[in-house]
Parts: C-alpha cells; structure tokens; sequence
C-alpha cells in the first residue's frame, strides 16, 4: 500500500482511538510521547495531523501525520511504521492500544502481534473471550494476593464476577500454537520478538497481575475485558483489551426506569454485590447499575444502551467526589438531557475525595443508601429522597433544601407510608422502616 492510500483511508481519529486516546472538546489531549501534565497535543482533524506545543516534547516544533504518530508511539523506524499503519488501514493490524479510566492512555509496550490471514468474527471472538474469562475465574480461589486485595477494596471474591490473570494461561500443558495465535490475535498475549535460552519464544502478557472483569454486549456475551492492576501503580492501573467494546456489568435490563452511573467498573461492582440479581435493584420498580470508562468514559455503546430503554425515567450520576468526578457529572448530565429531555438527572452529594468504592472500604454500605437517597437534580438544587434505596415503593417526595433550615422546621409525623414512617423534627429528620409480609422482617431507623 502506498504512502498517499494509507493517508486517505487511515484517519488520524482513528489511530488515536486504536490506541485508546480521546481528545477533550477542545481537540486536545495529553501528548503520550512525554510526561505531560497538562492536554498539550493539539489534534486537527481537517488537516489529519496533530502538533504537540511543549518544549519537552521530543516531537516538538513537528506537525505529525498518521505515520508520524505511529512512529513516535511505537518508536520504531518509518518503515515499520507503515506496515503498522497499512494494517490499521486494512484493518489487519494488531497492537495492544488501552486506557486508563480516567481518559489517560496506559502504556502499551512491545511491538504488534502479527496478524491471522482472517480476523476472527464476533462470534469466534467472544468464545474465546469466554474460555479466557472462565480460566480467570479459576484462577482467582487460589491467589491469596488477589483475594486480599479484593478484600482490602470490600469487594467479596465469592460474591463478584471476577478473576485474575496470574500470566501463566500459555506456560505448560497449555502452551499450544491455536492458543497462542488466538491471544496474539486479540491482544492476551504481545510479541516483542524475544526468545529464551532455550530458544522458545518469549511473549509479554497483558494485564498480568490484574483483576479482570468481563464486558458484556446486548446478547450477553462477553465483547471486551478489563484489567485492574492488584499493586495499585499509579501510573498503570486500568487496561481494556484492545477494541473495546460492551458495557459492565453489562447491558441495563429492559424494564429498567432508573440507572446509576458511576465512574468505574470497581465502583459498579461496589453496587452490584450488594444486590443480589446482576445488579438489578428493585427501587422504583427496575434500577441497573452500569458503569461508565473513566469520566471521559460516556462512550457511544453506552449512549445506544441508555437510548435503548424505553422505560427509563431517571438516570443517577454517582461519580467521583473530586473536581473531574463534578465536572464530568456536569458535562454528562448536559448531553443525556440535550438527548432525552424526558428524562430527571440527578446526581449524588459524594463527599469530597470519595468514591463508590472508598466509601464502601470505610462505612457500613447503608452509607451508599442514605447516599443516593439524598441526591438532587443536576441543575436544580433541590434534594430528592426515595423512601427507600432497596424499595420497590415509588413515591418521590421533593424538597426544598431552605425548608431543612433548623429554624424554619416544623416537627411532623408523615405515616402516609406505613412501612416507611417519618418524623421531621428541628434537630433532625428520622425514618423506621418496616416489612412487607412476603419479605423478611427488618428495622431500620435513620
């Protein structure tokens, strides 16, 4: 393929998405060919070139085309870059693109894999995703590493669809040539064409030592995986298999009328332990859990997924407490309404620094509950309470926030709802909750 034919059918838009780069609205992201701070690449998508304005930059004072980047990003010779991006533009080509949850991209390393004669359909695709996820699985009862860490992150191990990737599915009785091709293929395994002592070819794996979680398409099947490094690496700490694609814990249920969104598949799962049907609450009738890849991380699937649902009625933001958590929730929460006006955005008050996760680790899980009890709509100010976070009651009461003032409350007792009983009074506002005769009894006072 010639240089001009690689420059007309590959894009640079794409490159950037193959390798898990999105720029922000502003056509700018965070230059991946130096310790960059702040978004200093600037992208121009009429040109199909991009020019990194830092001085530290080893592309500095060079506009840079598609062969350009892939040269810098693989730092290999033009020559090689072109093959790479003859087979992007052939769709062929194989390296390991990922990124971090929050919209950063994680080194990939090594070289691409060679590519098969066909690509594996979607079907073949997900079938080995399948076999690779179930090998996971197993593998998780028996890493004492990776159940303590799970642990120290109040995730149960017994009660979480998870496993571990210890890098050791090719070693052994496993090490077969079908195997091998198929993890070069979709990105387990990366050739960076070393060999041993003994000859054997040695490969890089990818998401060794990490969690892995399985995302799900429409149907299912598991589509994509995510890794979550156990050591906590600040620099490295999410990767997705490379063309990522399905949602976790997976497509929202048809019937679903609220869906909470948060910032990561570890605070998604957070959720969906707690309940006990695949994430499906029962609060107002039908509530999925589903979460989002970072707070860049509102991707077109999960926009097709959220359109999907003709019964939604409201959708949660329960993002971050930090400043890219509020302003992510902002942005957000501004599109889905410009999409479904229809629909109530509400967002929770997450104290400052917290997450889904971290509040899990370090309260009683009501917390989650009075949380998301307590949240208001994007825009609004004003504070929503639902009666009950695991309740299938529908009732919403509004209120306004000036009317909590202690000097303007007046005490009431509310008994509209005899299995939710309330009393306003000046120093506080407390509930008893009781129990349905078709469930098992409990009391809880806040």
């Amino acid at each position: 393929m010639e240089i001009q034919e690689i420059k007309s059918k590959l894009s640079l838009a794409s490159v950037l998405q193959y390798y898990g780069l999105t720029p922000d609205r502003n056509n700018r992201l965070r230059c991946p060919f130096h310790n960059d701070r702040t978004p200093s690449l600037q992208v121009y998508p009429e040109t199909n070139t991009c020019y990194c304005f830092s001085g530290n930059c080893k592309t500095h004072g060079k506009s840079m085309d598609v062969i350009d980047f892939v040269m810098n990003k693989e730092n290999t010779t033009k020559h090689e870059a072109l093959k790479i991006c003859a087979g992007m533009a052939g769709g062929t080509a194989g390296e390991n693109g990922k990124k971090g949850e929050n919209g950063e991209d994680d080194k990939a390393g090594g070289s691409p894999p060679s590519s098969p004669a066909s690509p594996a359909s979607p079907s073949e695709r997900s079938k080995f995703l399948e076999r690779m996820f179930s090998y996971f699985r197993h593998a998780l009862p028996s890493s004492q590493p990776a159940r303590e860490y799970m642990k120290s992150r109040g995730l149960a191990w017994t009660r979480t669809e998870a496993g571990y990737n210890s890098g050791q599915f090719h070693h052994g009785s496993r090490k077969e040539e079908a195997l091998i091709s198929q993890c070069l293929e979709h990105g387990l395994l990366l050739d960076k064409n070393l060999t041993g002592k003994d000859g054997a070819k040695i490969y890089g794996v990818f998401g060794k030592g990490c969690l892995c979680f399985a995302l799900r398409d429409r149907e299912e099947n598991i589509a994509g995986l995510y890794f979550r490094s156990i050591s906590d690496d600040k620099e490295q700490r999410h990767f997705y298999l490379k063309n990522r694609k399905g949602l976790y814990p997976g497509y929202p249920q048809a019937g679903t009328r609220t869906l909470i969104l948060t910032e990561s598949v570890i605070d998604a799962a957070s959720l969906v332990q707690l309940t006990s049907d695949n994430g499906q609450l029962t609060m107002n009738g039908g509530t999925s859990v589903l979460a989002l890849y970072g707070t860049n991380g509102l991707t077109e699937e999960h926009r097709e997924a959220i359109g999907g649902l003709a019964h939604l009625e409201e959708v949660i933001f329960f993002l971050n407490g930090d400043e890219p958590g509020k302003k992510a929730t902002e942005k957000h929460a501004a599109e889905l309404k410009s999409l479904y006006p229809r629909l109530l955005i509400t967002a929770v008050p997450v104290p400052e620094n917290e997450d889904v996760n971290s509040l899990l680790q370090g309260h009683e899980p009501e917390i989650l509950t009075h949380l998301i009890e307590n949240r208001r709509e994007v825009g609004s100010g004003e504070l929503r309470v639902e009666n009950s976070f695991l309740s299938t009651e529908p009732t919403t009461e509004t209120l306004n926030p000036e009317t909590l003032k202690p000097e303007t409350l007046k005490p009431s007792l509310d008994t509209a709802n005899p299995h939710n009983l309330r009393f306003r009074g000046k120093a506080a506002t407390y509930q008893i909750r009781g129990f349905r005769a078709e469930q098992g009894d409990s009391l809880k006072i806040t």
